[in-house]
């Protein structure tokens, strides 16, 4: 019924050959990429998804400070716009439908000047970035990261008011369950609200561990996507405990926690699904 795969930045240093090797003993039909098109060897990339028979379902954005779409400066904004762009490039060479985009970035707490600037130069970057995305069949999921990791975009009502403003059929919506663990009330009442932009969704359980090991009722999440006709990719994001969530993409964990995760993230959302069938 659904696509599951998982982000690979994730796994900290590990190599995309290893990551894919796990993921495909696992049974994930495919992998979420870091956006990173200036350093990742993409034909090879391409050559190790055709050896594992792995997809590329989507292209996870890295919105550091030097990638706000938000920014009081012009020149921030365009070096910004240019990312996003890359990572559309980086999608169709790869396979991808779907870039993820964070106006503001990761880290940072209040805007420049004001919200409403920030607003307003967020709609602007997005409506430029969503013109090329469109050109090139790809999808931009904005993604609604909780209080602690950013400002502008906290709540997925939020986000869609953002996406109705920038008015563009490429842009749309995620939903991050463990973001949502956090700034959402109702699970059910948030995602049928978002229902017709939804374009891609991230699990973590609360914990921001795989799913299962926390209290997220994914059950109630699974049945309302079902409702709602969900037919996007289902993508794993659990990471370790650290306060910067890029940190995680500079660990090294042993081979074995990665594995659990790995597992034990399909195994629980596969049962739910196969229960709600």
């Amino acid at each position: 019924m659904y696509k599951y795969s998982a982000t690979q930045w994730i796994f900290g240093k590990e190599d995309v050959e290893t990551s894919l090797n796990r993921l495909k003993r696992f049974g994930y039909d495919g992998v979420e990429l870091a956006g990173e098109p200036y350093t990742m060897d993409l034909s090879a990339i391409q050559e190790l998804m055709g050896r594992y028979g792995m997809e590329c379902t989507s292209i996870c954005g890295i919105y550091t400070a030097e990638r706000d779409l938000s920014s009081a400066s012009s020149e921030t904004r365009q070096g910004a716009i240019h990312y996003v762009k890359a990572c559309v490039d980086m999608a169709v060479q790869l396979g991808a439908s779907v870039v993820i985009v964070v106006p503001s970035p990761v880290g940072k707490g209040a805007p420049d000047t004001t919200t409403e600037e920030a607003w307003d130069h967020a709609v602007q970057s997005l409506r430029e970035a969503g013109d090329y995305a469109s050109g090139k069949n790809i999808k931009l999921a904005i993604e609604a990261l909780n209080r602690f990791e950013t400002h502008l975009v906290n709540k997925l009502e939020v986000a869609r008011k953002l996406a109705e403003q920038v008015d563009r059929e490429s842009v749309g919506l995620m939903a991050d369950l463990f973001h949502m663990n956090i700034e959402e009330r109702n699970h059910r009442e948030t995602l049928l609200n978002i229902a017709p932009y939804l374009m891609h969704v991230h699990i973590a359980d609360n914990t921001r561990e795989a799913a299962g090991l926390g209290m997220t009722n994914f059950r109630e999440v699974f049945q309302t996507l079902q409702e709602m006709g969900y037919k996007g990719s289902i993508t794993m994001e659990f990471l370790p405990p650290v306060a910067y969530p890029y940190a995680a993409s500079q660990r090294e964990e042993a081979d074995d926690l990665f594995d659990h995760f790995t597992d034990q993230s399909i195994r629980h959302i596969k049962e739910i699904v196969a229960e709600l069938v």
